[in-house]
């Protein structure tokens, strides 16, 4: 068969998404709950996501695919999306202890110190639909459902929980949507979905050279020496906590997963439509290699030791690089949404969106060499978010938007971590689209998150399993945390 100039043209758009993947890939912050990336159209993110059953444009086939029946043939959606988060954590008396050992805690935080961990991001989202005459329909959506970066400062108070974390991720969301009777339309998907993440840490080998002195100690009692006894606890407690004996542990991995998506979309008259969507998890095993540094100025017999005498002065820990690996099991999630014309100019619409958030349980980083389990406790509960919008067609080729959002969050604040510090946030939204030409159109839309101040008191204490590969170290403070979120969208129908 041969390609007709316009069947070219219309694959344009598809090169043009795939050629966004590396830029994608590069950027991702995460900004609705949990570690969810929450905009991936600007028509959405006018009415604070609350648009699912419009389905105004390509973009539908993130929040409904089977709304792309309502598309005549050729449809193009460019998303550009621009987040400017500001941060802030709070010391209020981070620590460090030894258990066993006698020592006291030791402080690692400034009471009051404050910083900020995440810069603004810059992420691409693209979508391309196509209809014919025989009630078929068919959509690639390319774009950014989970992503987090934060970056704390080095010294912070808790870096031995945290300093760096990166999760990104992309998904290439072919569908197809049938029309089974004027009124409903159903779509399936398949959910191609990459995802790498790295982290890195503080370690305090200043606990292994306390350690290896309280056991020196604790011969040199039992040989009948109490002097050297007393003076080698004296140089346990002036080393432990000592910042100058940091090392660091950096871990990274990637994977490829497959889910699935199903949507329906219900037009009992004219100006009403009501839509369910659902996404399905995604399983991941992330894997990568677990890189530790040591500080080059612990004695040599202290490093000589560290694969018999752990810093935790618990189990042995083998402190050499090695392969290293995650498993990451996002939630599914399923969406109602409604959307009515009640004048000709005036619209109404909303959604509820379930998500089963309370899949992740720990983050749990296993090497392949003898060092024990890495354990960060999360215990998160399912969330909701609901959001109401509204739309007023001010010109014929002006449409005006505004949305109103509250997005539950699935943490739990007993086990808030520096890796997906979340809370309950409000997010406040305002769009616009203009119709430039019969076949094209832009959408902006500007939005205001605000997230709940959030406490965290996190221990790296393994949960309680021995061995443990913990510090024992207590981030302790509080987050405030908000952001503004600015979207563009360029439509075109061929």
């Amino acid at each position: 068969m041969f390609r007709t100039p316009r069947s070219a043209g219309a694959l344009r758009p598809l090169l043009a998404a795939i050629a966004l993947l590396p830029l994608a890939l590069a950027a991702t912050t995460a900004h609705a709950a949990g570690y969810r990336f929450g905009t991936q159209s600007a028509a959405a993110e006018g009415t604070a996501n609350a648009n699912g059953a419009e389905a105004g444009d390509a973009s539908t086939l993130f929040a409904n695919p089977a709304g792309i029946t309502r598309l005549k043939g050729w449809n193009f959606s460019g998303v550009l999306d621009y987040v400017d988060p500001k941060t802030r954590f709070t010391d209020e008396g981070s620590y460090i202890s030894l258990p066993g050992s006698g020592l006291q805690p030791r402080q690692i935080g400034t009471v009051g110190d404050s910083s900020s961990f995440a810069k603004g991001q810059a992420v691409p989202h693209a979508y391309l639909s196509y209809q014919g005459d025989n009630g078929l329909a068919y959509g690639m959506g390319v774009f950014v459902p989970w992503g987090t970066k934060l970056d704390y400062r080095p010294d912070w108070g808790g870096r031995y929980n945290l300093q760096q974390v990166k999760l990104q991720s992309l998904s290439i969301n072919p569908n197809v949507a049938w029309k089974t009777s004027p009124e409903l339309s159903l779509a399936a998907g398949l959910n191609v979905q990459y995802m790498s993440g790295k982290l890195r840490r503080a370690v305090p080998y200043g606990s292994v050279y306390a350690a290896g002195l309280l056991a020196a100690a604790h011969q040199a009692a039992t040989a009948g020496a109490p002097g050297l006894a007393l003076q080698l606890q004296q140089q346990a407690a002036q080393v432990f906590g000592d910042p100058a004996y940091d090392g660091s542990i950096a871990v990274d991995g990637k994977d490829w997963g497959l889910g699935f998506n199903l949507a329906l979309l219900w037009e009992p008259t004219a100006d009403t439509r009501v839509g369910v969507s659902y996404r399905s998890s995604v399983s991941h095993r992330l894997r990568g290699s677990g890189d530790w540094t040591q500080p080059a100025n612990l004695p040599a017999t202290v490093l000589a030791a560290i694969t018999a005498a752990p810093y935790n002065g618990v189990s042995a820990l083998d402190h050499n690089d090695s392969d290293a690996s995650l498993s990451v099991r996002t939630p599914e999630s399923l969406s109602i949404h409604g959307f009515h014309q009640l004048t000709p100019t005036i619209a109404v619409m909303g959604d509820f969106t379930f998500t089963r958030d309370s899949r992740l349980k720990q983050l749990r980083i296993d090497f392949s060499n003898s060092t024990p389990d890495s354990i960060t406790a999360e215990h998160w509960k399912d969330s909701t978010k609901v959001s109401v919008g509204a739309q007023w067609k001010a010109l014929p080729s002006v449409l005006l938007r505004a949305g109103f959002s509250k997005d539950m969050s699935p943490v739990p604040s007993a086990t808030r971590s520096p890796a997906l510090p979340d809370a309950h946030r409000t997010w406040y939204a305002l769009g616009a689209n203009w119709a430039f030409m019969d076949n094209a159109s832009v959408d902006f839309s500007f939005g205001h998150v605000k997230l709940k101040d959030a406490a965290m008191d996190a221990t790296d204490d393994g949960e309680g399993e021995t061995p443990c590969n913990c510090s024992y170290a207590t981030a302790r403070g509080n987050y405030a945390t908000k952001a503004t979120i600015f979207g563009v969208q360029f439509n075109y129908k061929f």
